[in-house]
């Protein structure tokens, strides 16, 4: 049953009465008279409203009152919202030196204000009579909202871990002893169904079993996938992939997904988790099995239910009924949540009553922990009893299978924390919510409460960790970068949408809306790619529902991109999230908007921003990163109230606003990889709340000097630029750098005019020391001759970045950090010898250091070791760049990768995983046993030798070398012969190669390759008919060659390729009809093949082909158009086909870019190969 808030909202509206921006408002247009009365009415009524909103669920009547309430009281809010824009606007002006907007003019301002006072008093008299209809329900006035004790507030844990699972030992060891039994299915697929209702701790449970020491050995393999409502193959089949590699998968269809699937599971025993599965339909498991069922014996899934009838479904081995908890367990679950301590007085009265209030749960986990966090910290008796004789027990069930428990759990929040709460139905089930965007949202539309001069980010994360602690949320988990997220128990979540329905909308494609008005708050997620012949249906059934919700104050848009032509009129949004192509003059007329974010995929297009931009005075958090922009305009001193200025990655903006000294409400202003910024503004020292700064540009001028840092307690990362600027010590100091505890990465940099080396930079580097919480540390530029004895005193670095210091003759002591695990060092001209210096005096130097560059070292010659103290221990990775007279590498146990480039000679390592050679410029064949003796090296990269003649005999004990790359080697003229032992090559990409006119030659070894790619290979006439060979070829894509003119008739015996391409061919004529017989073909790609005339017959054989895609091909594009084209009966049969128009001066300008062998002959060379091609050229 859908709730009314309405009192946090009313609260809100008499905050807002009592603001100092409102009474000057108020003073200058006279209507303090109207204002004080509406203050009045609502005060009357905010007293009976908490007895109202309790009444709600068992009164229609008492709810359409507060439904009725709440819509004047938005419209109220509003227009108060309006006024304080209003008097935020003209104090703004006092900090302008000009008119910055029409808005601040007389007329504009006579017009406003008399429009505005007739609006108010229509909205006085509504709120009249609905003040006198409040009569009739006989509410009882309560005073304040409910509280929370105040030490519920100062919890010091960041995050809420469960510290014990009660009650469930005897079931995980049921279920381990049943993964390992001697009914599993040895010869198939077992499939192990653990099945209750919602709220028990099914969950839970696979969760102990899946992470214990004995399934972790059993298993060798093990995955987790959450599945929830929808159980769809392919998403299913990705998801699981992405548990096993641990990052996306870009594969789309469906097909070579399922083989990719099966390369990970064959021959292994695995144990996948499916939890809270719901389909019910027995071919889509089916289909979704057969992709499992390659692994070795003894593997076995795991399906969570709340339905029977899945499990009966899925299951093949006996049904594990998960049961109630135990009245004992119950019992202690509750009193673990809610601290509730033997020791107490008064602890058996309470514990009587805490034990019926347990035997009402039923057993269910969820349910007690909720309503044991509720009571946490209470000790009033009457505060018990409420909950044990509440009305809500007794509610018939109305089929929502909403515990009455946790329905019970909601209605004792306060207020505000039932609206944060069920705000949150705005996200998808199972989504992963950021704790940052949620409380910025919550802010934006007035939820978080004032609490005097408390931050109210500081309000929202206690609000965030109290609706953790009360079980609301879970899955909190924090990551590398600081970023936390949670997610909502299924159940949870249905009850969030319970109360919101009306209120919180996520599109659904397959569902409709009765009254897009209702609606306040709007999510329209990424949608599935539907098909392409309903694209265009899909598209405008959101951009419909957009416009039709003219209501909205939240909007979040994940699959839709604004611009000038379709952004509608959103006059009452308060937040905006979305992808932006154009910031349209209309946004200046959403003055309420607070929270506004701009996602990269659509602010990559912003080139400017209107100076309409300066009426959103109410904006809190603005983050237009990786836009084009170059300057924000001045009138952006006018968001006075703006808190969080992102504007990360703009890589054009060259311009702050001059007087952002102004706006004194600035929190953060990320302007990381601003690479064009010439200055920051003056004043910066102003801005007394400001804890994030990316980049301050010292200069000598006042008030951009490095002193205005010194009273700012800045944390995160921070840049300082041009620090040349700084006149000495002094100066130095005044920065204040030693101080300030929460910054984490700074980078000093200099940028002095080359052969300039001022007397002070020493000292200057030595006055700039850091606090020692600092992680990252880069000096840059620096030409003093030492570096600062302080860089061993900063325990907690984990990077350190020594860039172009060219006059520094020795390595600091870097060995002395224990956490350092990357280490970049560049550009040291000086630098003769890695000697024991730079080891220090510790016992075991360098011992967390798994990364290590050295870069532009000219001269540097020796690398000495340090007998008896180790030797890296863990180093993994390393890079020489530009180091051409080191000769000689110490040896390094456990080394896996090394990337040697722009050198004449190749330094040597033994048992390499990973070896990357390229720019070594007059290297025509690699040195004897460079390569012969890696026997462990899987990848190996080959990049611009451009002298390189020969491979023969290099690569022939490379057994177990998996990947291999061999870019722009344009003498290599031996690479079919070089290849012909590698059994297990995976992946071949062949690039840049001028000599190679055909492959393969002898492959008797290349019986294990799956890809193969060959690009820009000006001279690549053909595939020889040795291809039929590649009989395990899965993808094959030749790009940018043009002398290729077909493929060979042997191309039918590649059974297994699943995607085809070939792109920028231009001597591209035909394809042979064997392509009939490549019976797992799914994607078929075409691209700028501006020759080729047609497709063959063949092609309708083709079933299992589901992408087709042709760009740019002018004569196929007329063959394959739909219903017309004398090629769509062969192709009409493909579900996805997508045809581009040929683009002539995209074209050209691509082709004058890449220039081809035909370019580089010129145009006449182009006509005549067109000639001898027996095509007509383009006209």
């Amino acid at each position: 049953m859908a709730d009314v808030f309405v009192s946090s909202l009313v609260s809100t509206i008499l905050g807002n009465l009592n603001s100092l921006a409102l009474r000057e408002f108020e003073i200058a247009s006279n209507l303090e008279t109207d204002l004080q009365d509406l203050g009045s009415t609502l005060s009357t009524i905010q007293a009976v409203l908490q007895d109202a909103e309790q009444k709600q669920w068992r009164s229609e009547a008492v709810r359409n009152w507060l439904r009725k309430l709440k819509d004047i009281a938005y419209d109220a809010d509003d227009l108060l919202d309006e006024f304080a824009a209003k008097a935020f606007l003209w104090k703004a002006r006092e900090n302008m030196s000009s008119k910055v907007s029409d808005f601040f003019s007389f007329k504009n301002s006579t017009v406003f204000t008399f429009k505005k006072a007739h609006e108010l008093k229509q909205i006085r008299q509504r709120l009249d009579a609905v003040a006198e209809e409040k009569n009739k329900f006989h509410l009882t006035e309560k005073v304040g909202d409910l509280e929370i004790d105040d030490r519920e507030w100062r919890l010091t844990s960041s995050l809420v871990n469960e510290s014990e699972i009660l009650g469930r030992n005897e079931d995980k060891e049921n279920v381990i002893n049943g993964l390992f039994g001697s009914s599993l299915d040895q010869n198939d697929l077992s499939i192990y169904a653990i099945c209750g209702m919602g709220g028990l701790g099914k969950t839970t449970l696979a969760q102990l079993v899946f992470n214990d020491e004995r399934v972790e050995r059993g298993f060798g393999l093990r995955i987790w996938v959450c599945v929830s409502d929808a159980f769809e193959v392919r998403r299913l089949i990705k998801a699981v992939i992405e548990s096993i590699d641990g990052s996306p998968c870009d594969i789309k269809e469906l097909d070579p997904l399922q083989r990719y699937l099966q390369e990970k599971l064959r021959g292994k025993r695995f144990l996948l988790v499916l939890d809270d599965v719901w389909n019910e339909n027995y071919e889509k498991w089916d289909g979704f099995r057969n992709s499992l069922k390659v692994g070795a014996k003894g593997s076995v899934v795991i399906v969570t239910t709340r339905i029977e009838k899945v499990a009966l479904i899925m299951a093949t081995l006996p049904i594990y009924h998960l049961d109630y908890l135990s009245d004992e367990n119950s019992w202690l679950l509750f009193k673990q949540r809610s601290f509730l301590m033997e020791s107490e007085e008064g602890y058996s009265r309470l514990e009587r009553i805490g034990k019926q209030i347990v035997l009402k749960c039923g057993g269910v986990p969820l349910a007690v922990k909720a309503l044991g966090s509720m009571l946490r910290l209470k000790r009033r008796e009457s505060d018990w009893l409420s909950v044990k004789e509440s009305e809500i027990w007794e509610l018939p069930d109305d089929g929502s299978g909403i515990l009455p428990a946790l329905r019970l759990s909601y209605d004792n929040l306060p207020s505000y924390l039932r609206q944060c709460f069920a705000y949150c139905s705005i996200f998808p089930k199972d989504c992963e919510m950021d704790k940052s965007q949620l409380i910025e949202l919550w802010m934006a539309n007035g939820f978080v409460p004032s609490r005097g001069r408390r931050e109210l980010r500081e309000i929202g994360d206690e609000i965030f960790l109290e609706l953790t602690w009360r079980s609301f949320f879970q899955d909190v988990t924090e990551y590398h970068d600081g970023t936390v997220t949670c997610k909502m128990h299924d159940l949870v979540h249905d009850l969030a949408i319970s109360i919101m329905r009306f209120e919180c909308y996520m599109y659904d494609n397959n569902q409709s809306f009765g009254s897009p008005k209702q609606i306040r708050h709007l999510h329209i997620p990424i949608q599935p790619m539907p098909p392409s012949s309903y694209e265009r249906i899909h598209s405008d059934k959101q951009y419909n529902l957009l416009k039709s919700c003219s209501s909205v104050r939240s909007l979040i848009l994940g699959g839709i991109g604004l611009t000038e032509a379709n952004c509608p009129p959103l006059k009452h949004v308060r937040a905006l999230d979305c992808d932006m192509y154009q910031i349209p003059k209309s946004l200046g007329k959403m003055v309420h908007l607070r929270y506004l974010n701009l996602r990269d995929h659509g602010s990559i297009c912003i080139r400017r921003i209107p100076n309409s931009f300066c009426n959103l005075v109410h904006l809190t958090y603005l983050n237009l990163s990786y836009s084009r922009i170059k300057r924000l305009p001045q009138s952006a001193n006018c968001l006075l109230n703006l808190q969080i200025m992102k504007l990360s990655s703009c890589r054009y903006l060259c311009e702050l606003p001059q007087g952002m000294q102004h706006m004194r409400s600035l929190k953060c202003v990320d302007i990381s990889r601003c690479d064009s910024l010439e200055q920051t503004p003056p004043g910066i020292g102003h801005l007394t709340q400001l804890v994030e700064l990316s980049i301050f540009i010292v200069r000598k001028d006042h008030g951009y000097g490095i002193g205005e840092l010194k009273e700012l307690d800045l944390g995160k990362e921070l840049s300082l630029k041009e620090l040349d600027n700084v006149t000495g010590s002094t100066e130095a100091k005044s920065a204040n750098l030693i101080r300030k505890q929460n910054l984490r990465s700074l980078s000093l940099i200099w940028g002095k005019q080359a052969g300039e080396f001022p007397d002070n930079e020493e000292e200057v580097l030595s006055s700039l020391q850091p606090h020692y919480n600092l992680e990252y540390i880069r000096i840059s530029c620096y030409q003093g001759l030492r570096l600062p004895s302080w860089l061993i005193d900063l325990p907690n670095l984990v990077l350190v970045e020594l860039d172009q210091c060219k006059r520094c003759s020795h390595l600091p002591p870097l060995g002395e950090l224990p956490l350092l695990m990357v280490l970049k060092i560049k550009g040291m001209d000086a630098v003769k010898c890695i000697s024991s210096e730079f080891y220090g005096n510790g016992i075991n130097p360098f011992s967390s250091l798994e990364e290590l560059f050295f870069d532009s070292m000219p001269v540097l010659e020796t690398w000495k070791t340090v007998e008896g103290r180790g030797n890296f221990p863990r180093l993994q990775i390393l890079v020489f760049r530009k180091c051409p007279e080191l000769i000689e590498l110490p040896k390094f146990p456990t080394l896996k990768k090394l990337r040697i480039c722009e050198r004449e000679s190749v330094l040597f390592h033994p048992d390499l995983g990973s070896l990357k050679i390229h720019d070594l410029s007059g290297l025509t064949n690699f040195p004897s046993g460079l390569l012969q003796n890696q026997t462990h090296l899987e990848e190996l990269n080959i990049e611009s030798l451009p002298d390189l003649r020969s491979l023969s005999n290099h690569l022939d004990n490379l057994s177990v070398l998996k990947h291999l790359k061999i870019f722009s080697c344009h003498k290599l003229k031996d690479i079919p012969e070089a290849l012909q032992n590698l059994n297990a090559l995976e992946s071949l990409v062949l690039s840049g190669c001028d000599t190679l006119v055909s492959f393969p030659g002898n492959v008797n070894g290349l019986t294990s390759l799956r890809v193969l790619k060959i690009f820009q290979c000006d001279r690549f006439t053909s595939l020889s008919d040795r291809v039929m060979h590649l009989t395990h070829l899965e993808e094959l894509c030749i790009w940018d060659c043009p002398m290729l003119n077909s493929l060979p008739t042997e191309i039918q015996h590649l059974n297994g390729l699943q995607k085809l391409t070939i792109s920028r061919c231009d001597g591209f004529t035909s394809v042979p009809n064997q392509i009939e017989h490549l019976t797992s073909l799914c994607e078929l790609n075409f691209e700028y093949c501006i020759h080729l005339m047609s497709l063959p017959q063949g092609l309708k054989s083709l079933t299992t082909l589901k992408n087709l895609d042709i760009r740019g091909c002018p004569h196929l594009e007329k063959w394959c158009k739909e219903g017309e084209g004398e090629g769509w009966p062969y192709i009409a049969h493909v579900p996805c086909i997508k045809i581009t128009a040929y683009d002539k001066a995209w074209y050209s300008k691509l082709r004058r870019s890449h220039g081809s062998l035909f370019t580089r002959f010129g145009d006449w060379a182009f006509g005549l190969a067109s000639k001898l091609l027996k095509c007509k050229p383009e006209s």
